[in-house]
């Protein structure tokens, strides 16, 4: 909020049109954190996608094939269920940070908080100077040093924005298939190719152009925060009985309400705070939906108190009942026995899931032809398809069969390799034909039940299970 009129956004002019924030630096013990913190968290951004699992990306989400890898599990399109506890925790999860600890993901390890701190406005240093120069270049009229200063900010935002853009594609198509994509002509790669021009520009505009006014106005999470937070809450505070009130704002000669005998806040009125603050808000007017938490108004705080000697935290973190943060409380408790709930959920789907996937679908064409055999005999046949996933961890060899009483009334599967082997992690389509007697679908309503056993024959892994089918045929009359 504004400084002089709370009910205002300080981007925001009169008019509504957006003011451009450029934020002072600051130093303090928080930031040296925050920059440490945002460090880590970028490398790993940019290193994860090449790093591997047994055998597989870290984190590959490789939507076009439904092939996902998280961590060393491997899921295809059948497992999205499981995407429901995942989804889950990391709501829950962030529910439960934010009900004890506030708003640190957006001060600390937002995507949005990190890029722009650790990359975007230290290009803007290195290239126009500090907060004060920036400024100036700013509001200054077209300049030869302007034109040199900008075309230097911009080009390097473009470069990291592609930097940026196609690292994250990496997450989606596969680093190794990156690098062999970009080793060839655009054309070859086309749609990708429209789709990291896409996604950089995207990093551009938002990064280099709109920052905190999407924190303000698009992102949802400062707009629930109030039913996250309560009065224990860890929360950016401003001590209002410390500070106010504030000298040369509030005196007894200009407030005749305020006794003369007042001791005059530790306050000085020199808005440091609000020179420090990425979205523009005045701390001193309480807590406010535009604040992130990103410390930057207490380490500029601090800084002050210990020029006028006074004692630090004017500004700190704190609750506001004045408490200390507690994890036994019924909201608190509440998140993370459902966390616990989604969690144990996850780690027994995973423990329970069958080491292979097996889904059988009728073939395409006819529901069914008429063959014979060697002998002349007229037959029935069935095409199926089955599709096979090896789960597990070792090499298995699987066999499909019919069971006796159906290989006894005259049918027989036929299949071009049976057994088939299948390395761990790979999966096959498997296509075999089921022949039936026509005589077999006397006073049959042109539908036989029938399954079909599918093992793996290596020792050790114990593996078998059934499939219905449904062979069709004629309709008797």
């Amino acid at each position: 909020m504004n400084a002089k009129d709370p009910s205002k956004l300080t981007s925001v002019d009169e008019h509504g049109d957006r003011l451009r924030i450029i934020p002072a630096e600051v130093r303090g013990f928080f930031r040296r954190q925050r920059t440490w913190t945002q460090l880590i968290l970028l490398v790993i951004f940019l290193i994860l996608p090449w790093t591997t699992i047994n055998g597989r990306q870290t984190i590959l989400l490789n939507v076009p094939d439904r092939e996902f890898a998280l961590f060393g599990a491997f899921f295809k399109a059948y497992d999205v269920p499981l995407l429901f506890f995942i989804l889950g925790i990391l709501t829950l999860g962030l529910a439960f940070v934010t009900s004890i600890w506030g708003r640190v993901w957006c001060g600390w390890a937002c995507p949005q908080t990190v890029f722009i701190d650790t990359v975007f406005r230290r290009i803007e240093q290195w290239t126009e100077g500090n907060y004060i120069q920036r400024r100036r270049l700013r509001d200054s009229s077209f300049s030869l040093e302007k034109f040199r200063k900008s075309g230097a900010k911009w080009f390097l935002f473009i470069l990291f924005s592609s930097l940026f853009a196609h690292s994250f594609m990496a997450y989606f198509i596969g680093a190794k298939e990156l690098i062999t994509m970009m080793q060839n002509p655009p054309d070859n790669n086309l749609t990708y190719f429209i789709l990291v021009v896409i996604f950089t520009a995207v990093v551009l505009f938002d990064f280099a152009i709109f920052r905190e006014q999407f924190c303000v106005i698009m992102c949802p999470y400062g707009r629930i925060q109030s039913l996250l937070f309560d009065q224990k809450t860890l929360a950016v505070m401003y001590d209002n009985k410390r500070g106010e009130p504030r000298r040369g704002v509030l005196t007894p000669e200009l407030s005749p309400e305020i006794p003369a005998t007042q001791k005059q806040g530790d306050c000085v009125s020199c808005n440091r705070c609000v020179q420090v603050c990425p979205t523009g808000i005045d701390i001193r007017n309480g807590l406010q939906m535009e604040c992130i938490a990103c410390t930057a108004c207490i380490d500029a705080c601090d800084e002050i108190m210990e020029k006028v000697k006074k004692p630090k935290g004017l500004i700190r973190y704190g609750t506001l009942d004045g408490s200390k943060i507690s994890l036994l409380r019924p909201r608190s408790l509440l998140y993370l026995l459902l966390i616990l709930l989604l969690v144990s959920g996850l780690t027994f789907t995973l423990a329970t899931r069958e080491p292979i996937h097996i889904a059988v679908l009728r073939g395409m064409g006819l529901p069914y032809s008429y063959v014979k055999d060697p002998t002349g005999q007229e037959l029935i046949q069935n095409q199926f398809r089955l599709h096979i996933h090896n789960q597990s961890s070792a090499l298995g060899r699987f066999k499909i069969s019919l069971p006796a009483e159906f290989l006894d009334q005259g049918m027989e599967l036929i299949a071009g390799e049976n057994p088939l082997t299948l390395p761990s992690d790979k999966d096959h389509e498997w296509y075999f034909f089921i022949r039936i007697k026509p005589e077999l679908f006397k006073n049959k309503s042109g539908a036989i039940k029938s399954k079909i056993y599918v093992e793996d024959t290596l020792s050790g892994t114990q593996f078998k299970t059934e499939r219905e089918l449904y062979l069709l045929g004629p309709k008797s009359e």
